[in-house]
């Protein structure tokens, strides 16, 4: 398993967050309710791990996959968590 590197998302306000908790839940994954932890995703047999960090007062999202199967590239999974983040109303970086 590999890692990729950390990704920040801006406009991560209460209501961003929230939001970004929910489409987890829809999906299938959990996404813990404190400003920062680490959630796995399973989605074809392949899991994927990742830490967070959401700053509240700079309304900033740091994203971290921490552990992926080789075959998965980086730029897919990213433009993945950017297309959610963008649905919950943040800003990719």
């Amino acid at each position: 398993m590999t890692y990729c590197p950390t990704w920040t998302y801006h406009g991560i306000t209460n209501e961003v967050f929230q939001k970004l908790q929910d489409l987890g839940r829809d999906q299938g994954f959990a996404i813990p309710k404190t400003p920062s932890g680490g959630f796995t995703v399973q989605a074809a047999g392949m899991k994927i791990h990742f830490r967070y960090a959401w700053n509240k007062s700079s309304r900033s999202l740091q994203l971290t996959c921490t552990s992926r199967p080789p075959l998965l590239g980086c730029s897919a999974i990213k433009s993945i968590a950017d297309q959610i983040v963008r649905q919950s109303g943040g800003n990719p970086a």
